[in-house]
């Protein structure tokens, strides 16, 4: 049976010492291929002192050029990132893993940054289409003759007329101020007409031509002269088509159909008798010019 010696007491202290030692001793696993483990060790103690208690792991991450730490302190919170060594040399990189892993250390209880707020997100831009400007208005205003036929009545004259284009050219207000005259054997009228009315077609030939019908009413102002003179008030109305040739700035027209007038005028001198109406064949033109 073999006799226990007793340990000496100063050999049993430093027995005790070593594993207490050996507890609080920080357990650092520095497993990346690009730095120098006693190079780091030696930078960190340099930096942060003892490191009682700390747990340390380096190793290569996936992405080259970097190595992810992972760091326990003694209470037990734990933080793991990437850190990229750019030095050249296992000696530079080690010294840059050390200064890293201090940095980490030093910050570990300053509260995390808070992220940035999102950047307010600029205001969309407006893509609603912007609305093409408006077509200038475009307008004529033309002087021509007139001719109008009836019964044993032939009457000729001189009309002023304009109008507008509008509605993508298919309506033409249309006004119009005219005088004409007739006569036999001394007896004679003279007719001043002014109204205003509506033509509705079409441009055709690329605009080049337009083609539609009209109607205009006018006022209509006669004087009869023979041995004596009078005169009367009436309305005449004309119904017809109406065609232009258009260019740049000019214009040219006909227009045809039948004018109506109420009442019928009777006139009697003292050799001759004209009746002028109810209903008239009339041709007109107009030659002027386009603005707008």
């Amino acid at each position: 049976m073999a006799l226990l010696r007793p340990v000496p007491p100063p050999l049993a202290a430093l027995a005790v010492l070593a594993v207490l030692i050996a507890m609080a001793a920080p357990q650092i696993d520095l497993s990346a291929a690009s730095v120098d483990p006693d190079a780091t060790i030696t930078g960190l103690h340099a930096r942060v002192g003892p490191l009682e208690d700390w747990k340390i792991r380096v190793h290569d991450s996936a992405t080259p050029g970097t190595v992810t730490i992972a760091l326990q302190s003694p209470d037990g919170r734990q933080q793991a990132r990437d850190v990229a060594l750019t030095g050249q040399t296992n000696e530079d990189r080690s010294r840059e893993l050390a200064a890293s892993i201090a940095l980490v250390i030093e910050q570990w209880d300053d509260p995390p940054e808070a992220p940035p707020p999102d950047p307010t997100p600029a205001p969309a831009p407006d893509h609603a289409p912007v609305a093409a400007p408006k077509p200038a208005i475009r307008g004529w205003l033309g002087l021509g003759p007139r001719l109008g036929l009836a019964s044993a009545l032939v009457e000729g004259g001189l009309d002023l007329q304009g109008g507008t284009w509008l509605v993508r050219e298919h309506l033409q207000p249309l006004g119009s101020l005219g005088w004409s005259a007739t006569g036999r054997e001394g007896l004679g009228l003279h007719t001043v007409r002014i109204g205003a009315g509506l033509a509705a077609g079409a441009p055709l030939l690329a605009g080049r031509l337009w083609l539609g019908g009209h109607a205009l009413t006018h006022a209509a102002w006669t004087r009869v002269h023979d041995a004596r003179t009078a005169t009367v008030w009436a309305s005449s109305t004309e119904l017809g088509g109406l065609l232009q040739v258009r260019g740049g700035r000019w214009l040219a027209g006909v227009r045809t159909g039948v004018e109506l007038s109420l009442p019928q005028l009777r006139a009697h001198g003292t050799l001759a008798r004209l009746d002028r109406g109810p209903v008239l064949w009339f041709l007109g033109l107009s030659f002027g010019v386009v603005f707008g």
